[in-house]
C-alpha cells in the first residue's frame, strides 16, 4: 500500500508540483526511446516547411545558446517536467 500512495505522489509531484522541490524546474526529452535533453527550462515546437517539425531549447550546457532536435516519423520525441520530490 506505501508503495501505490508513493508512486501516485511521485506522478502528481512530476505533474502538479506536488512536494517541494530544491530546484528550478525543467524538462526532459526522449526520442525514440533515448535520453535527449534533460535540464531545460522549456521547449518550443517549430514546424520548419525545409526541415520538418523541430524542437528548440535554451541549452542548459551552454548559458545564451539554443539548441535544436530534429523530430521525423522515425524519431518520435516525449517532452516531460522533471522534479525532485521530498517529504
Amino acid at each position: 500500500m506505501k508503495l501505490t500512495v508513493a508512486t501516485l505522489c511521485l506522478v502528481a509531484g512530476l505533474l502538479t508540483g506536488c512536494g517541494s522541490s530544491t530546484r528550478d524546474p525543467s524538462v526532459w526529452v526522449h526520442c525514440h526511446g533515448t535520453l535527449v535533453l534533460s535540464g531545460a527550462k522549456s521547449v518550443d515546437v517549430i514546424v520548419d516547411p525545409a526541415r520538418g517539425p523541430l524542437l528548440s531549447y535554451p541549452d542548459p550546457a551552454n548559458p545564451g545558446q539554443t539548441g535544436t532536435i530534429s523530430v521525423t516519423k522515425d524519431n518520435d520525441c516525449t517532452i516531460a517536467p522533471t522534479g525532485s520530490i521530498t517529504g
